[in-house]
This record gives structure tokens, C-alpha cells and sequence, in this order.
């Protein structure tokens, strides 16, 4: 070609994008000024420019007019302005591009327009290079298709009917692909029409943003901004969402195949995808620019525009048989014409959003919310129980001036439109925790859309208002200081805020809330204030002084005017001892004892109240058996090991634990260790663990006074533990009667640590009484079964195949889910994830067939009915979780790499009870292998080496399901898609009964290697010779050793002798409690120990007796005044016997003396008694009396009598006194008998008395 014709046709070029610069800045047509600068400028701009000048210039006009991205230019820290922001906005298209040239000099040009994909060829594989999280599993890498969608597996088989069902019913025979399907059809590349403003090429456009964060090039920036606007703005529950990568896929000028050609390649669809993440949270936006057709011709369209039959499908697929989200009423339905017209999100006609990292989230109203029930899009999704969170929704499309009532359980809230997608409403304030059910009213209709909210206990809350708790255990420190995050109130600084004080009492049935007063009012939202107790001395608060427990809350003064509400959001304190704000109140009324004066109110309190110690479960003695006691205790989250180590109210100790339900009266139990893993109890330090009268989690109804959650445990024992104890001082008389009286901790003696039971690798069953056997069955079996008027309790267990090995499918299984039910309570299911699913959650967990999680500190812990589900604190994974009912019966699930294993414990309750693989728990092995029967003596021996007659005479017989069994009851595992209990049967799988399997020839795993790897774990070496998987067979030897530990240390039986109290003010030289422990006391300086200074714990388990009394610490000056009083005493003790000895002797002398000398009388006057009575008679001597007196009485004068000779009992009748009217009676003389003759008035005395 000449240089004439070369240069005509540059200009020709040159024209063409002079043109274009006239057409598309501006609008759709050429403007006349435009068209008239064009004419006289062509001359001289074009026809002298030289073929080099000319590719520069096409270079520099794609690069102005499409915004390319140059990845090799240096960042060049783009400044984005809000008017720059708000004008790329304003498209409702992402930016898409013909071609992208890295740099004008170069020449390189990068498209993204897919010349690789037409109708021979309508997949192309995309590498990512991020984590992009879809539906639970996470990608690097997608397909993108022709035929509207992206996928991530392989292409959808040919479809043979419609509508189409996802996931496949067929599956896994027929293929489930997973995908994101903006316009999921069969599709062709159109034509334009010459009418369209947009002349760029009809196909497929894809395009991938990375790093946008670090990203400070302006084609990074303003995709960053607009992809963060745009979904905060969007959708709930993304206002921390940064975008980091994006992808964004057009499908620009497409048609529908099949159709009569060339007319139907001029009837197009122009629709855009967009994914945007942060590696966790992903979001998927759909813009549908215009729609010209709806179905292709093999779904029942017509050939010329492609309407009719069944339309598109639009939505989402997870792919290999698990869920999906179809975008109802659109897809497949003749309302697909309308998604270019409605969504509205961000304000654009043809916009729609969703969230879809772990299940889809629309963000955009449903147009039709009366045909049934519909879920409720909501954020966030818990909140504190106090309330104050602002929450905001999507459901139904709203309208200006509509009323929405926002209803909480029984608690209705003002709802508030922010636009026609979303509305929000403020939690109102409640007595509950738990899931309860949110719903919205519009204009008074009913409630229709329904979703289930969190709410946190006060304790398990996060901290809206955080401060030095330490600092409030001061009676009245000098200045404390506060913070929050306040952004949870409203983003400007400058917005007033008000500081507010609350109490809370139960002095009827119905808890009560007193608000105090204000803190302070009208100080800028900074986040942070100190608060001086001092200043608030002055103010008249009589009327308060019974309050102990308060509260604090920051709210915005004019909500109106920041965030558009009439009320503000509100953030709440964790609840604490009000001595701060109240101390010289009490202090005046009740003088300078006042801190005991309201422990003996309290204390006065509690004693009317129902005794429940005696009802809560007794405490494991060590640390290791807390750690294992997983059918009554979880871990105590304020003072727990592996989360929260302050322990604030237990200092020393390493770790505690509480009751995981509240008992029938809705008490609780603590347990605290120390660091030596030993029992802390009361008798020793004021920081032992307590029983609570009141349960942490509260009961129902949560509505009644000793049963709110966290406040009433608050009011009933922590108060107490304030007035009594850290008010005053460990010895006082109100902390010491605190500790030994009222919440004393029980010692472990009498306690019965639970039976364990567990499965693990292909699977390896330990029973109750620790039979060990293989059974591999493939289904859902009982394990556990107990079914009688004692108990209810049923645990099932899912085994599906392992993965495959080198030589194809294994002939084993594993265990991949567990579903668990306790007499009345709620159904808990806890399944394995796949591979590809764990890259954020190792396990689901399905409470009732709902998923909950326990990635939040305040969701760790969830009470449901009858039954309460964990999390430890340091996993955040969801790989272990242990759920525990009202019976004792706990289950615990652990997942490693891929394998799953479970435990289950029982109390001794369970004894006789059980039924299942698990065998009947009798301490007797030989019972364990029970047949579902009804009789308790149908039990088999099988040898557990006989692993074919293990699988067919005992295992298979225990499968469950869909229908109710008495001896085996029915399936209670959550079954989606239509699916049963007999898609997982297979009675017809065949696994290996070998219990030493020989590795094929064809391999280069030999048994010697096994063996090593193994060692004497013959369940390692099963299952690394029937899987080849060495990952699989180290995690059954993992959970066996495990199990082993648990049951020979963590469920060990401890002899305890008991508490043995430390004395006041005194110390113990340990704490310890078992048989062979040596006590010694000593005291604190300025005491003295008395009594015995050790005890030992004898082999009896009692402590041995102390000799010298029980040990105490005296005062020097008491101790001397003892001694003193000790020593005096000692002198007198010998005296006075001394004394008393002496006067004894003297009498003694005495007696003998003055009896010596009357018998000698006696002996030399004594005649018999007639001879006396005559000689008395004579008259000589009677008229010889001097006296009248003595004549008139002399008769009746009796003189004392000697004694009578030995032998010889007295003739006479005498006494020692005279008597009147004595008889005239003379005894003979008789000789005196050795015994006395019975006497029958005296029936207690023998018949004879020796004399």
C-alpha cells in the first residue's frame, strides 16, 4: 500500500476516535457544537499526522476513555474526592473494558473481553490467586461461562427437564456443580442492533481487582471505594466490611440459543456479576442493564425472542448435593422481566446484592411477603439482653410513612424506614436470653417475616461500657474511668451524649429496674470519661439505699438529629457493687459498721429463703476431673484457663467451672482449682468457688424475680459476697459466716465422676464397660439408647464412607455427624464439614435444624431447651463441642484434619439404662452386645475378633429410621433436599472384616512400616491398611490415646478426707485432701498457734483426731491471758485436790477416832433390852428425878445403842429418835443371813443383795 493510501487511512482512524472522543463523554448523540469542531479540526489534526503519531493517539484515547488499570506504573496515591465518588456511583454498571494496555510506549494490551469463549467453547478456567468464600467452602479459582453464571466444579450435565431443581435431585449419580448464577441459561453472543449507545463488543467480559487495600493507583481506589460504599450502603450487617479482592464478569449483548438467526442475535440480555471479598465475608452484586428475553428455545421459549416456557434460573447452588438459594419470585418465573426494574439497591432499578460467604443473604426487599411466611434478613444478629442495639433488617419493601412494629418475644420495639430495602428498630429492654423470635409488622398487618435474635446475658455480653473492674471492688475508689466504642452510637465525635446510673432490685415477683440518676449530661461523644465518686456526695439518695447491684448506660441526648431516630442506641455496663456512688449514704444511715449491718440484712434474707445446696451436683476434686466432667460442668468463662485468667472474684485460681443448667429451683454450682489442680473451698480462702442460688444463664420463665439471667445471680449471691466479705474483711464475723454458712463450697467426698464411652476412625468403638471392637457399617445407628420411666435419652451416630485411596474406594467408613435428644429437650446435631468447607468452620451445629455458631464470646456458651451447647474459649473454629442436657448425659465432638470423634459421658443414673453400640452400661462386659429387643437378657457373645458376625448379628440391626421403632426410635437427623435415613443405608456395602487387613502387592506401604508407625494400637494399623491414608490412622491413634487419658486420669475415682479448715488468721502449708497429705498450721505475724500444729489424711479418708485440740491463731495478748489463765488453773487443779485430800484424811482420822471410842462404850455398857426397860421402870429411879420435866418425858426417851455382838442381829426394836406410840413389840435374837430375801415392792432389785 502507498504512503497515500497510509496516510488516508490513519486519518481515517483518526476521525473515527475524534468522533467517538465527540460522542460517548457526552451522551448518546454528537452534540452540534461537538460536530462542528470535529469538521475543522479533521484537516489539520489528522491528514498530517504520521502512523506512529496515529497508534500513539488510539493508545491515549482507550486509555482516557476506558480508565484501564496499569499494574506496572508506580502508586501514584490517588486522592478520591467525594464528587469523583458519588459520580462513579452514579453508574449502575461496574467498569469493563475492550482492551487495557499497560503502557502506551510497550504496546501490550490485556483484554477482558473472553475471545476464547463462543458457542463450541462456552467454559474458561479463571485463577483467582485469594480466598474467595462461597457457601461455606472457600476457592481460589472459578469457571466462567457463557451461559450466565461462574461456577466452581464441573459443568452442569445436560438437563433433560425443567424448571431445574438444585441442588440435583440425582446426586451424587447425576453431577451438582456449585455456582453463582446471575442468569443461569443456555446462551449465545448476540448482535447490536446499531441502536445501542454502548458500541463495545457483545460477549463475555471478566476482570479481576486484587490487594485493593495496599492499592493507591486510582483504577484501585475507586473500585475500593465504590465496592465499600456500595455494600455498606447495601446491605445489613456490612459496615466493617473492607473489600480486598473483586471479579467482575458482564455478559454484555447475549442471546438465547436456539433461536431463528440473525433476528434472534439482536434480542439480547446485558447483565453484570460482581464478587467482592475480605477472605471471610463475601458479597455478590447483580446488575441486569436490560433484559430482552427470559428462556431459551430448550426450555420452551420461541425462536424469535426468546419468551415464554420456563424462564432463567437466578440464584445460588453449594454444589455436591448440600443447598441452594433460588432468588424467589424471579427465577423461573415470567417476573424475571422485572429484575432490571426493582432490587433498588443503592437506590438503582436493576440492582441486587447478597451476601453469600456462609449462607445467602438477599439484600433487597421481597416485592410479594404475603403469599407465606418469609426469614428476615437482619443485623446484627444478637445483642445485649438490656438492650439498646441497633438492629437493621430487610424483608418486606417499604414505603414512606408506613408503620413497622418490631417485636422481640413478647417485647414490641418502633420500627424506622431507611429505605425501601432496609429499616431498623432499637432492642427494647428484656428479662430473657437465648434465641427469641424477631418479627416485623407493617401498618398493623401481621407478622410475616420472622427470624430468630440472640440475646445476651448482661455477663456474657460484650463490654459496652468498659472499665477497671478491680478499681469498683474498692469500697469507694477516687476516680474510675470509663470508655466505649463510639461508633456503636454515631460516627460524629461531636454528637452529645448522656451517662446515666441504674439499680437493680427483686423485691416481689417482678424484677425491678430504678433508675438513679444521671452521671452526666451533653459531653461529646469521645469515648472515654472519668468519673469522680466524690462529686456526687451532695445529692439526696435516701430512697436508693437498699439498692446494692447498678448498671450504667451512655445514650445519644438528640437521637433525631444524628442517626434519624426518635430513639437512641444505647450501650450498657456489665453489673456491678454500687459502694461507689451510695457509700456515705450507708455509712450515714447505718453508722461506721455499716458494711455488716448490710450483710446481716442480707444474710437475714437468705435464710428465709429455700435451703439448695444440697441439690446441685458435688464438685470433681482435681483439675484434671473438672477438665473431664462433661456431664454437668462447663467451663466458668470469667475464670477459665483458657480464656479469661483474671478470675477477679477467685484469685489463685488456675480454673473454674459451673453447672452448665440451672437445677429445678434454678440453682447453680461453682468449682474452683488451683494451681496445683486441687479443690479450692471456702473453709480455707474467701476465693473458693460458691454455690449460687441463682444460675448465670438464668431460668424459665426468665421473667420472674431468682431467675433473670446474670442480674439475679447477681442480686442473690455476688452482693452478698460484696457486703459480707470484701466490704470488710476474710475474718469478720459476716464473711465468716458467708463463707462456712451461707455459701459454703461443698468438698468433693462422695463424688462419682462419670462413665465415657466413644467412637473414632473406621469406626473403633469403646463401650461403657470398655469392650473394644470395629464395626463399619454404612448409615445412621443408635449409639446410645435409653428409654425407660428413669430416662430418655437418645444419641445416633451417621457413618459414610472414607475417602478414597490409591486403588480406588475404601472399604471402610468414618464417622461424619452425631444427633443427640434428652427426653423433651431440643434436637442437637453436630455434623463434619467438607474438605473444602473448613477453611473457617471445622463443624456444623444444628440446634432444632437451624445452624448456630460460637465464633462470638457471647454466643460461646447457648442455652436451648433442656439442653446447653459450647464451645471452648480458645476455639474459634468450631472443632470441638461439647453439649450437655438437664439428665447429665454430655456429648463431646472433636474434629482433627478431617476426622471426627465423639464422646459420651453418663452419671451413674445411667446405670442399666443403656442400650445401643454403645453397649448397657452394667460394669459387666458380657451383657454389651444387645439386640434391640425388649428383653433385658437378649444380649450375644460375640468375639470381637469376628468382625463379620459384629456387623451383621449386632452392628446392622441397630440402624435408625425415618419411622418410629420402640426399641431403636427414629432418625433425629436434620434430612434437606428431600432425602431420608435410606440415603445413607447401604446394607449391601461390604467393608473389611480382617482385623489385620494384608496390603496389596501393588503398593509401596509394607506392614513392617505400619507396624512402626502404629506401634500396639491395632486400631492405627486397621485403618492405615484399609485407607493408606497415614493422616487418617495418626488420628485414630490420637483419639484413642486421648480416650485412654481421659478415662484412666480425667474420669479416676480420688479419695478425699474432706475440707479440713484453715484457722483464722492462720495459714495451711497445703491445700491438698488426699489419704497420706500432711497438714501444718501456722499463723499470720502477731498470732500464736495453739492446739495441733498437723493433721493427716488417713487412709479411712478422715482426717486424723486432733490430741491437742483443733489448731487456732490467738492474739499474743489473748494467748498470754490463756496461758496465764492455763497456769492458775494447773496450780489449782493441784491444789484443791490436795486440799480436798487433806480435809478428807483429817475427817477420816476423825470418824475413826470418835468410832473407836463409842464402840469401846458400847462394849462396857450393853445389856439386853428388857434388863434396860426394868431397870427404867424401878421406882428408885423414878422418884430420884430432880426435874418434872425430865419425869413427865422420860419414858419416851430412847437411849443410843451400842453396837450388837458381831453375828447377831438386834433383838430390839430402836432407832435413833424418840417415837410415840411405839409398838410393844420384842425381836428375838437370830443369827444374821449372808443375803438379803427379795423384796417384790423393789422389782429392779435381784432377789437377793449380797450384805
Amino acid at each position: 500500500i502507498n504512503a497515500r493510501t497510509k496516510t488516508l487511512c490513519s486519518a481515517v482512524i483518526c476521525v473515527k476516535f475524534k468522533v467517538e472522543e465527540c460522542i460517548y463523554p457526552r451522551g448518546k448523540t454528537m452534540s452540534f457544537s461537538c460536530a462542528i469542531a470535529l469538521v475543522l479540526s479533521l484537516v489539520s489534526q489528522c491528514f498530517g499526522l504520521s502512523e506512529q503519531e496515529i497508534s500513539q493517539r488510539r493508545a491515549r484515547e482507550e486509555i482516557r476513555i476506558d480508565g484501564p488499570n496499569i499494574p506496572n506504573k508506580p502508586p501514584d496515591n490517588y486522592i478520591l474526592t467525594s464528587a469523583r465518588l458519588q459520580e462513579i456511583r452514579n453508574d449502575l454498571m461496574y467498569p469493563y473494558f475492550d482492551a487495557d494496555v499497560n503502557s502506551p510506549e510497550e504496546g501490550e494490551i490485556k483484554k477482558d473481553y473472553q475471545e476464547d469463549i463462543n458457542v463450541g467453547s462456552v467454559l474458561l478456567n479463571k485463577q483467582l490467586n485469594f480466598r474467595f468464600s462461597f457457601y461455606g467452602m472457600a476457592y481460589n479459582y472459578t469457571w466462567i461461562s457463557l451461559n450466565g453464571y461462574i461456577g466452581f466444579s464441573n459443568n452442569p450435565q445436560v438437563v433433560v427437564s425443567y424448571p431445574l431443581t438444585f441442588p440435583h435431585p440425582k446426586w451424587p449419580q447425576a453431577n451438582d456443580p456449585s455456582f453463582i448464577g446471575p442468569f443461569y441459561s443456555e446462551i449465545l453472543i448476540g448482535e447490536l442492533d446499531g441502536r445501542e449507545h454502548d458500541r463495545r463488543r457483545p460477549g463475555l467480559y471478566f476482570r479481576v481487582e486484587r490487594d485493593l487495600g495496599a492499592r493507591k493507583d486510582k483504577m484501585g481506589v475507586e473500585i475500593r471505594e465504590r465496592l465499600k460504599w456500595d455494600i455498606k450502603e447495601g446491605i445489613v450487617g456490612s459496615r466493617s466490611f473492607l473489600p480486598q479482592h473483586c471479579a467482575i464478569v458482564t455478559w454484555k449483548n447475549v442471546s438465547f440459543n436456539g433461536g431463528k438467526r440473525p433476528e434472534s442475535l439482536k434480542v439480547t440480555n446485558t447483565f453484570q456479576l460482581i464478587i467482592a471479598t475480605d477472605e471471610v465475608m463475601s458479597y455478590a452484586i447483580f446488575n441486569y442493564e436490560h433484559l430482552g428475553w427470559t428462556t431459551h428455545t430448550g426450555a420452551g421459549g420461541d425462536h424469535i425472542e426468546g419468551q415464554g416456557g420456563t424462564p432463567a434460573f437466578v440464584g445460588f447452588n453449594a454444589g455436591n448435593g448440600s443447598r441452594a438459594f433460588e432468588y424467589v419470585p424471579f427465577s423461573q418465573s415470567m417476573q424475571i422481566r422485572d429484575l432490571p426494574f426493582s432490587g433498588n439497591v443503592n437506590g438503582k432499578a436493576g440492582r441486587h446484592m447478597f451476601r453469600i460467604d456462609e449462607k445467602i443473604l438477599p439484600g433487597a426487599c421481597n416485592p410479594e411477603p404475603y403469599e407465606t411466611s418469609y426469614e428476615l434478613v437482619f443485623a446484627p444478629e444478637q445483642g445485649p439482653m438490656l438492650g439498646g442495639t441497633r438492629v437493621n433488617f430487610t424483608g418486606p419493601c417499604l414505603l414512606p410513612g408506613q408503620k413497622i412494629i418490631c417485636r422481640f418475644d413478647s417485647w414490641p420495639a418502633n420500627g424506622y424506614i431507611i429505605d425501601e430495602n432496609r429499616g431498623s428498630c432499637i432492642t427494647p429492654m428484656m428479662t430473657t436470653s437465648g434465641y427469641v423470635d424477631f418479627a416485623i409488622s407493617v401498618d398493623g398487618g401481621p407478622y410475616h417475616w420472622r427470624g430468630k435474635f440472640f440475646v445476651e446475658t448482661p455477663m456474657t455480653a460484650p463490654k459496652g461500657i468498659i472499665f477497671d473492674e478491680s478499681e469498683l471492688l474498692k469500697i469507694k475508689p477516687d476516680v474510675f474511668h470509663i470508655e466505649w466504642d463510639k461508633g456503636n452510637l454515631t460516627l460524629d465525635d461531636n454528637a452529645a451524649v448522656e451517662i446515666s446510673l441504674w439499680g437493680y432490685q427483686e423485691t416481689s415477683i417482678d424484677p425491678e429496674f430504678v433508675f438513679i440518676g444521671m452521671i452526666v449530661e451533653g459531653i461529646k461523644n469521645t469515648g472515654q470519661y472519668d468519673i469522680v465518686p466524690a462529686d456526687y456526695d451532695y445529692l439526696e439518695k435516701r430512697k436508693f439505699t437498699d439498692l446494692t447491684v447498678g448498671l450504667m448506660k451512655i445514650n445519644l441526648t438528640n437521637p433525631q438529629q444524628h442517626v434519624g431516630l426518635r430513639e437512641s442506641p444505647a450501650l450498657w455496663s456489665r453489673p456491678f457493687a454500687l459502694s461507689w456512688y451510695l457509700h456515705s449514704e450507708w455509712q450515714e444511715q447505718h453508722g461506721h459498721n455499716w458494711a455488716a449491718k448490710l450483710c446481716y440484712i442480707w444474710m437475714e434474707r437468705d435464710f428465709r429463703m429455700k435451703q439448695f445446696a444440697y441439690e446441685i451436683p458435688r464438685c470433681p476434686c482435681l483439675l484434671d476431673q473438672a477438665r473431664s466432667a462433661k456431664s454437668f460442668f462447663a467451663p466458668d468463662f470469667s475464670c477459665d484457663e483458657d480464656g479469661n485468667t483474671e478470675c477477679l472474684y477467685h484469685k489463685g485460681a488456675e480454673h473454674c467451672i459451673r453447672t452448665a443448667l440451672p437445677n429445678k429451683d434454678g440453682a447453680g454450682q461453682q468449682c474452683c482449682y488451683d494451681r496445683e489442680g486441687y479443690l479450692m473451698m471456702t473453709s480455707d480462702k474467701q476465693w473458693g468457688g460458691n454455690p449460687h442460688r441463682a444460675h448465670n444463664l438464668g431460668m424459665l420463665p426468665y421473667y420472674e424475680a431468682n431467675k433473670v439471667p446474670s442480674l439475679s445471680h447477681w442480686y442473690l449471691d455476688i452482693s452478698g459476697f460484696f457486703k459480707c466479705c470484701l466490704w470488710q474483711n476474710e475474718q469478720s464475723d459476716g464473711c465468716e459466716r458467708f463463707r462456712f454458712e451461707l455459701r459454703p463450697s461443698q468438698d468433693c467426698v462422695g463424688y462419682e465422676p462419670p462413665a465415657v464411652a466413644g467412637v473414632f476412625g473406621d469406626p473403633h468403638i469403646h463401650t461403657f464397660d470398655d469392650v473394644q471392637y470395629t464395626f463399619n457399617g454404612k448409615g445412621e445407628f443408635v449409639l446410645v439408647r435409653a428409654n425407660n420411666k428413669h430416662q430418655k435419652l437418645d444419641i445416633q451416630g451417621r457413618f459414610e464412607g472414607v475417602p478414597q485411596n490409591k486403588l480406588g474406594w475404601s472399604r471402610g467408613t468414618m464417622l461424619t455427624s452425631v444427633a443427640a435428644k434428652d427426653n423433651q429437650s431440643s434436637i442437637v446435631e453436630v455434623r463434619l464439614r467438607a474438605p473444602e468447607a473448613q477453611w473457617r468452620y471445622k463443624l456444623d451445629v444444628l440446634v432444632d435444624s437451624r445452624p448456630v455458631y460460637f465464633d462470638l464470646f457471647s454466643t460461646k456458651i447457648q442455652q436451648f431447651k433442656g439442653v446447653t451447647v459450647y464451645t471452648p474459649s480458645h476455639i474459634l473454629n468450631q472443632s470441638q463441642v461439647v453439649v450437655m442436657f438437664q439428665s447429665g448425659a454430655g456429648l463431646e465432638v472433636v474434629e482433627s484434619s478431617g476426622y471426627m470423634s465423639c464422646r459420651v459421658y453418663l452419671p451413674t443414673t445411667f446405670v442399666n439404662q443403656t442400650r445401643g453400640l454403645f453397649g448397657n452400661w452394667s460394669f459387666n462386659k458380657e451383657d454389651d452386645f444387645l439386640t434391640p429387643t425388649d428383653d433385658p437378657e437378649g444380649y450375644m457373645y460375640i468375639d470381637t475378633n469376628n468382625l463379620k458376625k459384629l456387623h451383621d448379628d449386632f452392628g446392622m440391626k441397630w440402624a435408625v429410621e425415618d419411622k418410629e421403632v420402640e426399641a431403636k426410635g427414629k432418625t433425629l437427623f436434620t434430612h434437606a433436599n428431600g432425602r431420608s435415613s435410606n440415603f445413607y443405608y447401604d446394607k449391601l456395602f461390604q467393608p473389611t472384616f480382617d482385623k489385620f487387613p494384608a496390603l496389596p502387592n501393588n503398593i509401596t506401604l509394607d506392614s513392617t512400616e505400619v507396624k512402626k508407625f502404629c506401634g500396639e494400637s491395632e486400631q492405627c494399623y486397621f485403618d492405615y491398611a484399609v485407607t493408606f491414608n497415614r493422616d487418617f490412622a495418626k488420628w485414630t491413634k490420637h483419639y484413642q490415646d486421648e480416650f485412654v487419658n481421659i478415662k484412666k486420669i480425667g474420669l479416676q475415682r480420688v479419695l478425699s478426707c474432706g475440707s479440713l479448715r484453715t484457722p483464722k488468721h492462720g495459714r495451711k502449708s497445703t491445700f491438698a485432701f488426699t489419704p497420706g497429705t500432711e497438714v501444718k498450721f501456722d499463723c499470720d505475724p502477731g498470732y500464736i498457734l495453739v492446739g495441733d500444729k498437723r493433721r493427716v489424711c488417713e487412709v479411712d479418708q478422715k482426717w486424723s483426731i486432733p490430741e491437742e485440740g483443733e489448731a487456732r491463731c490467738l492474739t499474743k495478748t489473748r494467748f498470754f491471758s490463756m496461758k496465764a489463765g492455763i497456769t492458775s488453773g494447773s496450780v489449782l487443779a493441784i491444789l484443791i485436790p490436795l486440799i480436798l485430800v487433806t480435809v478428807c484424811l483429817v475427817c477420816l482420822v476423825r470418824y475413826k477416832k470418835r468410832k473407836n471410842t463409842d464402840s469401846e462404850r458400847a462394849k462396857s455398857t450393853w445389856q439386853p433390852r428388857s434388863q434396860q426397860l426394868n431397870a427404867l421402870s424401878s421406882p428408885g429411879e423414878n422418884a430420884s428425878s430432880s426435874s418434872g420435866n425430865e419425869s413427865r418425858n422420860g419414858n419416851d426417851r430412847i437411849k443410843p445403842k451400842p453396837n450388837p455382838p458381831s453375828g447377831k442381829m438386834d433383838a430390839e426394836y430402836y432407832t435413833g429418835e424418840p417415837l410415840s406410840n411405839r409398838p410393844n413389840y420384842q425381836f428375838p435374837d437370830v443369827d444374821m443371813p449372808e443375803t438379803l430375801p427379795y423384796n417384790p415392792h423393789y422389782p429392779g432389785i435381784s432377789n437377793s443383795v449380797n450384805v
